[in-house]
C-alpha cells in the first residue's frame, strides 16, 4: 500500500488565515489612525484594544460550538469586522465629546451620561443588524450547510461587539483619559 498527497488543504488554510490576520491587522492599524487622527491618541488607544477583544471572544464563541476555519468563516470574519468596528468608535466618540462639552464635571459622571445618551440607539441598531443575518440560517439545499456559519459568526460578533463597547469601552476611557 502507497500513500501519495494529492492536496494539502491545511497548507492552504493556513496561508489563508494568516493572510487574514494580518489584513485584519492593517484594519485595526487604519481605523486606530483614523481615530488618531480624528480624537486623539488614547480614544485611538481604546478603539485598538475593543476590535481585537472582541475578534478573540467571537473566535473563542466559534471554537467552543466546533466550527472549523475555511472560507465561509473567513468570509463571516471580515464581513462582521466591518460592522463590529462601528458599536466601538460612537462609545468612544460621543465619551470624548462628553469631555470636551463638560470639562468641569467628573469623569465617571460623564462617561456613565456618555454610554447612557447612545447605549439604547446602539443596542437596537446592533440586535436589528444581527437579526438581519438570521434568515440565512434557514436556507436549505446544498446551500444550506455552506452558508451555515454566517447566520451564527455576524450575530456573535455583534453583540461581542455591543457587550465590549458598553463595558470595555467605558472602562478603558475612565482608565486612559486625561480628564482628572
Amino acid at each position: 500500500v502507497s500513500v501519495s498527497v494529492t492536496r494539502h488543504y491545511g497548507r492552504t488554510a493556513a496561508e489563508k488565515s494568516n493572510e487574514l490576520l494580518f489584513h485584519m491587522a492593517i484594519a485595526v492599524l487604519s481605523v486606530s489612525l483614523l481615530i488618531l487622527f480624528t480624537l486623539g491618541w488614547r480614544e485611538s488607544l481604546i478603539v485598538a484594544i475593543a476590535i481585537p477583544a472582541t475578534l478573540a471572544l467571537t473566535l473563542l464563541v466559534f471554537y467552543l460550538h466546533g466550527f472549523t476555519l475555511n472560507r465561509i468563516t473567513l468570509f463571516a470574519l471580515i464581513l462582521s469586522l466591518g460592522l463590529l468596528v462601528d458599536d466601538a468608535i460612537v462609545v468612544v466618540e460621543n465619551i470624548a465629546r462628553y469631555f470636551r462639552l463638560y470639562p468641569e464635571e467628573k469623569k465617571m459622571t460623564l462617561i456613565i451620561r456618555a454610554v447612557d445618551e447612545v447605549g439604547g440607539a446602539l443596542t437596537l441598531s446592533t440586535f436589528t443588524m444581527a437579526l438581519a443575518f438570521l434568515p440565512m440560517a434557514f436556507v436549505t439545499g446544498m446551500m444550506g450547510p455552506y452558508m451555515g456559519p454566517i447566520p451564527f459568526f455576524v450575530p456573535v460578533a455583534l453583540l461581542a461587539s455591543l457587550v465590549f463597547s458598553l463595558t470595555l469601552n467605558p472602562f478603558l476611557a475612565l482608565l486612559f483619559s486625561k480628564k482628572e
